[in-house]
């Protein structure tokens, strides 16, 4: 047990510090973190994924990598953007995809042996959250007003004293949907790390041990193989929920009840 302890404590020190040849790596009075060098990485990605996007635009894709590319963005403009925001939502595809792809590519590069999510940690997903509950908040006012679109908040056609609670409830919902859409999102991604590398720590501890325990570390390895699988599988539905929840979040803003 005092070695499994040593070897989760290990795991979270490297999940969070970058080192090179042992020594941790520093950018002026920061420490360079895991999380952050791979998010400069999945940044990259998702830059030149729309440069490649663009740079030949063709009515049929001359390529495959083209046509990945034309499905995706097409499933961000309709499935995303047109279906939750209506016809409107076309110009509002840029944002929404940039989110998906840029969320989509920092939690698969974060599957990659010896990468870390950029979505693994709460600085990246509370600044996507409070970016998102800016822009849709902007976007409302700027179609309503500033009076119109406080107005939303109070529902028509209901008695005073309890209009007032549910325009406090509609408040408070507001104004925690950065917490709620940034911790959904770290939690799974760090979580799923986490689990790995236990499981992980845990196969090389018995393949360590002799008899009967190398023959009981082929579990935890299945297992790992497993929950690989599942984490390859959230990882795309994270993204796809960050997204959706941007998409109805602005819908919501544009079409006020």
């Amino acid at each position: 047990m005092e070695k499994i302890g040593e070897g989760v404590e290990h795991l979270l020190h490297e999940l969070s510090v970058l080192t090179l040849s042992g020594h941790e790596v520093h950018a002026g009075e920061f420490v360079l973190t895991n999380y952050m060098f791979f998010l400069l990485i999945a940044l990259v990605v998702t830059f030149l994924f729309f440069m490649i996007g663009v740079r030949k635009v063709s009515l049929v894709p001359e390529s495959r990598l083209g046509g990945a590319i034309e499905t995706g963005v097409e499933f961000v403009r309709d499935s995303l953007c047109i279906e939750t925001m209506g016809p409107e939502g076309r110009k509002y595809v840029p944002f929404v995809g940039t989110i998906f792809f840029f969320v989509l590519f920092n939690n698969l590069i974060g599957l990659i042996p010896g990468s870390k999510p950029g979505t693994g940690t709460m600085g990246t997903t509370v600044t996507w959250a409070v970016v998102v509950f800016i822009v849709y908040n902007a976007i409302g006012i700027k179609r309503h007003g500033v009076w119109g679109y406080a107005k939303s908040f109070w529902p028509k056609g209901v008695p005073g004293p309890i209009a007032a609670v549910v325009a406090l409830l509609e408040v408070v919902s507001h104004l925690v949907r950065p917490l709620t859409l940034s911790v959904r999102l770290y939690a799974n991604m760090y979580a799923g790390h986490v689990v790995l590398g236990i499981f992980s720590i845990l196969g090389a501890l018995l393949l360590e041990a002799s008899g009967v325990m190398k023959v009981i570390a082929v579990l935890p390895v299945m297992l790992q193989i497993v929950l690989y699988a599942l984490e390859v599988f959230v990882a795309v539905i994270q993204a796809y929920i960050f997204a959706i929840l941007t998409s109805v979040y602005i819908g919501g803003a544009i079409h006020t009840h």
